[in-house]
């Protein structure tokens, strides 16, 4: 049963990555007998023809045999030699030969197949010997049925000579022999019969639109394989349109499923051209895996006991000793009984390959998932620090906004605040002027001191004399007033210097006004930049009287400039 259920496996796995690869191999079929040199043909399935161009095949290393359980090749096996060819109908073959005659009945190899762009590596179980050499070793009980007649014959030892009717079963029992050897010989002929008729290779459907009648041992892929090839069809496209032109002829509508006896209708061109490809592979694929699913839930009897002949059911029906006798089986029979379901991993391998296989997938998946989980922690932590930054970006706009803000309102501040400063000192100035003036007006009017004719032409700095020297000229205009008008004409002619005189005298006492401001002025300025608030004009004016002034003028400032600190 296990390496029933190992054969199934392996060949799910054999289909499998021949679906998943380029180029994939058919179910090899054995073209010689015992006793001659070994010749077999394993159909290659390939839709590139540079695959086949080449296409390398050989027998598998000993390390291979050794990792899938099975022995290293010696014999027969260890000289098999494989070469691409074509077969009678023109299709690629990988042909199988040795040189010595086999005396086996069962060959197991491996072979590998190498086409440049993949490699596959798949083992074939040949049946040397046709399945008719298992039924031979029951002929003998056959024989031994017959032996048993005499047996039939003594029933009657009690009767005595001198009765009359012992002679009469002697006919009886002279006519019951030839019933004994007819039945005897009767199964012997359909021994022979079920020996003889069975063919070596099973009838090929001729041509679409024919009917083919499944036999004991056959398969969906042999026989679709046997199919006519002339629209270039793959395996799997084949043995989709079988199932679906005969879908009573399957177990459950699964291609590995097929019905013993069935009669199938062989497609038309038409219907093998009408199935994609792509799609035969998957569904082929797909029941494979179904299949092997069922078989591993419901486990069938590791081989099928041979039914028996009709010949040893009537000797069995005869004869109530062929019952209960001892069989013996030749060595090579139950092993050939067993042919087709070898699975490539004898029992002292127990799997060693496919359970090595899956702990390494398991470990991978492992690896896999500690790499994915460490990527996406990774993942995590340059999230978070991406949403740092967008916070420390954020924080810098707005604490930039916020400088650009005040920058702003301290600008419209100044701009606002600026023109009150000059304002304030031009209403200052032209108050400053506007005194000047008002006091100027205000002094009573100087005596201009007129000066003789015959005095030297006065000059400008005389009308600009400190105001000492007027004093001593001060008594003289009253009683002069009148002489003036009264003087005679030859008078007259100096009075144009002296309007000359009393205009500069004027120009002397409103220059100071637009002149620079004396002290005093400068103080009272200083006073009215404080009271409007500036308090930088004020200081630099206070700073101007305090390195320029008087003694006084120092001092008051210097006395501000404490209050001012």
């Amino acid at each position: 049963m296990k390496h029933y259920a190992r054969t199934a496996l392996t060949l799910a796995l054999a289909l499998a990555s021949g679906t998943a690869a380029a180029l994939g191999l058919g179910q090899i079929e054995v073209k010689s007998k015992l006793g001659e040199p070994f010749l077999a043909e394993i159909p290659i399935v390939s839709n590139d023809p540079s695959e086949l161009e080449n296409l390398q095949a050989e027998l598998a290393s000993p390390a291979v045999f050794a990792r899938v359980g099975l022995q290293p090749p010696a014999g027969v096996v260890a000289d098999l030699q494989f070469a691409p060819a074509l077969d009678a109908s023109g299709k690629p073959v990988i042909r199988v030969s040795s040189q010595r005659p086999v005396d086996q009945p069962l060959l197991t190899f491996l072979v590998s197949v190498d086409w440049g762009q993949g490699r596959l590596v798949r083992e074939y179980s040949a049946l040397v010997d046709a399945p008719r050499t298992v039924s031979a070793p029951l002929q003998p009980p056959v024989d031994e049925a017959v032996a048993s007649a005499p047996n039939v014959i003594e029933r009657p030892p009690l009767a005595t000579p001198e009765a009359a009717p012992p002679p009469e079963p002697a006919p009886g029992a002279g006519a019951e022999r030839p019933d004994a050897q007819a039945i005897a010989a009767r199964p012997a002929a359909p021994a022979q019969a079920a020996v003889a008729p069975p063919p070596r290779r099973v009838a090929e459907p001729s041509g679409p639109g024919e009917d083919y009648t499944v036999r004991r041992g056959d398969t969906l892929s042999t026989i679709a394989a046997r199919l006519p090839g002339e629209g270039g069809h793959t395996l799997d496209q084949a043995m989709i349109a079988l199932l679906r032109a005969n879908p009573d002829a399957f177990i459950g509508g699964n291609i590995n499923r097929l019905k013993a006896g069935a009669v199938l209708r062989v497609p038309a061109q038409a219907e093998l051209a009408s199935v994609d490809a792509q799609q035969a592979r998957q569904l082929v694929g797909s029941q494979i895996r179904q299949w092997r699913e069922a078989r591993r839930a419901v486990p069938q009897p590791a081989t099928d006991a041979v039914a028996p002949g009709p010949s040893v059911a009537d000797v069995a029906a005869a004869s109530r000793s062929a019952d209960a006798r001892l069989e013996i089986v030749p060595p090579g029979a139950a092993q050939a009984a067993k042919a087709g379901t070898q699975s490539g991993i004898q029992a002292g391998g127990e799997g060693d390959m496919l359970r090595q296989e899956l702990q390494q997938t398991r470990e991978t998946l492992a690896a896999r998932d500690a790499e994915i989980q460490e990527l996406k922690s990774r993942i995590g932590e340059l999230e978070q620090l991406q949403r740092k930054q967008q916070e420390l970006i954020a924080l810098k706009d707005s604490e930039l906004a916020a400088a650009q803000q005040r920058l702003a309102q301290r600008e419209n501040a100044q701009a606002g605040a600026s023109p009150l400063p000059w304002l304030g000192g031009g209403a200052v100035l032209a108050l400053a002027l506007l005194g000047g003036w008002w006091l100027s007006r205000r002094r009573p009017a100087r005596p201009v001191f007129r000066a003789p004719i015959a005095a030297a032409e006065p000059s400008l700095a005389d009308a600009f004399a400190p105001d000492s020297a007027e004093p001593a000229a001060t008594p003289e205009p009253a009683p002069r007033a009148p002489a003036r008008h009264d003087a005679a004409p030859p008078a007259e002619a100096p009075a144009q210097p002296v309007v000359l005189f009393a205009a500069a005298g004027e120009a002397a006492r409103s220059e100071p006004s637009l002149a620079p401001v004396p002290g005093q002025e400068r103080l009272e300025l200083a006073r009215a930049y404080l009271d409007l608030g500036d308090r930088d004009s004020a200081r630099q004016l206070l700073h101007e009287v305090a390195a320029e002034g008087d003694q006084a003028a120092r001092q008051q400032a210097a006395r501000m400039l404490q209050d001012l600190g």
